[in-house]
């Protein structure tokens, strides 16, 4: 049996499985964790391709940063040791705060491509907002623009193989992200693309929150769909380029990175800097989720953040406590009502270890917030497909961007305290009221959170 010894507990539960239910937990193993063994040893030698023979973005020299980068150092430092992109300068930064503002500005930029279009998304739905993606993306490959898109086979498993069947044969290259290649219930327990990503001809690229389906743009029966997207013009777009191939490769074995069509030279055009960071369900460092607690601990005056599921690490909730407890002014918004009940439940159970520590929560009434993004010290925004929770940090595919400058924070936090507006503050004494069926249902949902949230977690 292989050893994973970053993660004592995954192999504890393979040694108890494969003691205790022999037959079946052997199985499962040589299901499960020999090929996720192989797909790591691909990634493996992908990483060492990657590092060797590079992509054109790796000429960019490292620059100067500004007096705002320099006060914020450790946090460049630590990201450029773990990730695998520089620090890319220069970048103009658009909030899109709703599913109609992300798609017309998405569209547009799509319209105007004379090259190509890279498209990755975890949920690709066949209803409205889907078939108006199909049509944009046939009509562009009939003008002779190269198409390629991959999706994830869990998060689109409600959507007809009919759907990506036209776009196939109408010259668009599509893969699906199936890591471990199982069957529909092994896919669901873990290891998904969770990104949402799009590139425009190497130079525009977008991400964030919404997935494409028609929730993110009407709405759900109960109340509003409050999101956040971002479009990124400028060298960063780049980044988000070496991420689309890299998953391109991994899905499909073409080996695209060394193409320098797909890295155009770009010039600055703002003077947000940007650094392009990725989680994997192999990382050494769990990349996003170290960016973030170092972000949180080197705080000077405030953290606010805004997660559609906080089921978190111990480690980052202790950050959390610790820099509230340390006169931070930490506040989180998380939904009043969510999308999916277990996760709601589980998230519950964090909050009075929250409020004990003095942290501000809200509760966000029109609707469901599925906005993901922290804003610190008016100088850090980080944001993009990561939520705040176990199963992002450390089983998904993500990719976040954190961006350093002062107005680019500034419009952030404006964005989190006009949400703040519409959620109400929770009281601590009323909170710890709760009956002790609520509270054991919570604890239960907490414990078990890796294995019930598995259908739905957008």
């Amino acid at each position: 049996m292989d050893y994973d010894t970053s993660n004592p507990v995954k192999t504890m539960a393979w040694i108890l499985a494969v003691t205790f239910i022999p037959f079946i937990g052997m199985i499962l193993y040589l299901v499960v964790g020999r090929n996720l063994k192989k797909k790591h040893y691909q990634l493996t030698n992908w990483r060492e391709n990657f590092r060797k023979y590079g992509s054109p973005q790796y000429g960019f020299d490292k620059q100067e940063s500004t007096l705002l980068m320099n006060e914020t150092s450790p946090l460049e430092i630590l990201l450029d040791k773990i990730g695998d992109l520089p620090l890319f300068p220069g970048n103009q930064v658009d909030f899109l705060t709703s599913g109609k503002e992300k798609m017309t500005r998405m569209f547009s930029d799509m319209e105007k491509a004379t090259h190509h279009i890279h498209v990755l998304y975890y949920t690709i739905g066949d209803d409205e907002t889907g078939m108006e993606l199909q049509r944009m993306l046939l009509k562009k490959r009939k003008e002779g623009i190269a198409v390629r898109l991959v999706y994830d086979v869990v998060g689109s498993n409600q959507t007809h193989a009919k759907y990506f069947k036209t776009l196939m044969d109408g010259g668009v290259e599509v893969a699906a992200f199936s890591p471990a290649n199982l069957s529909h219930f092994l896919q669901s327990i873990n290891y998904r693309n969770h990104q949402k990503i799009v590139i425009i001809d190497g130079k525009i690229g977008y991400t964030g929150g919404m997935n494409i389906k028609d929730e993110y743009v009407k709405g759900l029966a109960w109340g509003v769909w409050t999101d956040l997207h971002i479009r990124v013009k400028g060298p960063a777009a780049q980044g988000f380029q070496s991420v689309f191939l890299r998953d391109w490769y991994y899905t499909t074995d073409e080996y695209l990175l060394n193409r320098k069509e797909f890295y155009p030279e770009i010039k600055s055009y703002e003077d947000n800097d940007i650094q392009v960071i990725t989680t994997e369900p192999m990382d050494q460092y769990a990349n996003i989720m170290r960016g973030m607690l170092s972000a949180i601990m080197n705080a000077k005056s405030y953290v606010y953040i805004e997660t559609p599921y906080f089921v978190p690490t111990e480690s980052m909730l202790t950050a959390i406590q610790t820099a509230s407890m340390g006169g931070i002014d930490v506040r989180i918004v998380l939904p009043e009502r969510s999308d999916n009940n277990k996760v709601q439940y589980a998230a519950n159970s964090y909050v009075q270890q929250l409020l004990a520590a003095g942290v501000i929560v809200y509760r966000y009434k029109p609707g469901f917030i599925h906005s993901k993004v922290m804003v610190i010290d008016d100088k850090i925004t980080i944001t993009g497909s990561s939520n705040m929770d176990i199963r992002s940090f450390t089983l998904n595919f993500e990719m976040n961007v954190f961006i350093y400058n002062r107005q680019t924070a500034l419009k952030a936090k404006e964005i989190i305290l006009r949400d703040m507006n519409n959620s109400h503050r929770l009281d601590k004494i009323q909170w710890n009221k709760r009956s002790k069926m609520k509270k054991f249902r919570e604890a239960f949902f907490r414990l078990f959170f890796t294995s019930f949230l598995n259908e739905i977690h957008s």
